[in-house]
């Protein structure tokens, strides 16, 4: 979406604009829902939490302030900290497997762990990272937001996103070969 038709649309959507906030909505609902399901490994629950965004999104939509924050950085936070609150209440961080078929992103993850993995096999080795590094990862390669974006959702700076992503790459990229040579 061009960032002027989005500053456009977001600013009739908060003058109360029914049809921009459904614009809003199609055109980040899969990408939310897809966050929360890697999150929190449940189908129901992703889309009972990607339905709070939308309406927390209604709710904080007139204060929203397009200088602060890029407005998709601004849908993850709100996403996020849903997912820590929906951990905080059921003490339980479990981790989807990654479905191909739900990447809408060409991203190239394997590549940047050089190596040729199974869906099963990715999500075994995301789960064994620190959760920091496993968010970063799942915003850069499964969503492709910049890192920029990814810096504001997570409220860290983009050195310290470049620092979490190289981590998260050789904690996963360790983790993987180990799984290797058990199954080899």
């Amino acid at each position: 979406m061009n960032q002027s038709l989005s500053v456009d649309l977001i600013a009739r959507a908060q003058n109360g604009s029914p049809s921009d906030v459904g614009a809003i909505y199609l055109r980040y609902h899969q990408s939310i829902y897809r966050y929360l399901y890697y999150r929190t490994g449940d189908h129901q629950t992703a889309e009972d939490l990607t339905s709070d965004v939308f309406v927390k999104m209604v709710q904080a939509l007139p204060s929203y302030q397009f200088d602060t924050v890029p407005f998709q950085a601004w849908l993850f936070q709100v996403a996020r900290n849903l997912a820590i609150d929906h951990y905080r209440r059921t003490s339980s961080h479990p981790l989807a497997a990654i479905d191909e078929s739900m990447d809408g992103e060409d991203g190239d993850l394997e590549g940047k762990v050089d190596l040729r993995l199974s869906s099963s096999e990715l999500a075994q080795g995301l789960i064994k990272i620190e959760e920091s590094q496993r968010d970063v990862l799942l915003l850069r390669f499964i969503e492709g937001m910049p890192i920029s974006e990814a810096a504001a959702v997570l409220h860290k700076s983009e050195d310290a996103i470049k620092a979490l992503q190289r981590r998260g790459l050789l904690a996963l990229r360790k983790i993987l070969n180990h799984q290797e040579v058990e199954l080899g």
